[in-house]
């Protein structure tokens, strides 16, 4: 255990991006008064590439966690992580920007549909069922779209 604390203090002071996202996930969780240093670690990660790292930044900063709430940040840091493939920003991403640029809700709706992230099948399937969201109605579609929703629930992807 003391290896294990020593080895990820050591790659925490190295920069290494992977490193500073479990400390950062691990004190995001704690007390409140460490979720500054979470976002500061976050925000480093990011920077330095990292999507998943990109993602937590913005949902920390949306919802105001250890700093102030920016939705126009969060917003930002938020399309960061889903152009870096983070399936679960790229749902979030359409849902923030659902009123205001409906072409770009779509795009990142359907993207996180084609990566099976079943919270955004089942929001396709109603959207086409009631033909919102700039889709047309089809029941049929929807239909599908809740079957694949409902086979993605039973193989879940890990958090970024």
């Amino acid at each position: 255990m003391m290896a294990a604390a020593w080895l990820l203090a050591a790659a925490l002071a190295a920069g290494d991006p992977a490193a500073q996202l479990v400390q950062a996930k691990a004190l995001m969780r704690g007390a409140s008064a460490q979720q500054p240093q979470a976002r500061l670690l976050f925000t480093e990660a990011a920077g330095q590439g990292s999507g998943p790292a990109a993602y937590y930044l913005g949902l920390m900063v949306k919802n105001g966690m250890g700093g102030p709430q920016d939705q126009a940040a969060a917003l930002r840091w938020l399309i960061l992580a889903a152009q870096r493939q983070v399936v679960p920003a790229m749902f979030i991403v359409a849902n923030m920007l659902f009123d205001s640029d409906a072409a770009q809700a779509r795009y990142w709706l359907d993207a996180a549909c084609e990566a099976e992230y079943p919270e955004a099948l089942q929001q396709k399937s109603v959207a086409l069922g009631e033909g919102r969201m700039g889709y047309v109605h089809n029941e049929e579609q929807a239909a599908l779209f809740l079957k694949m929703a409902e086979h993605a629930m039973t193989h879940r992807q890990p958090e970024p």
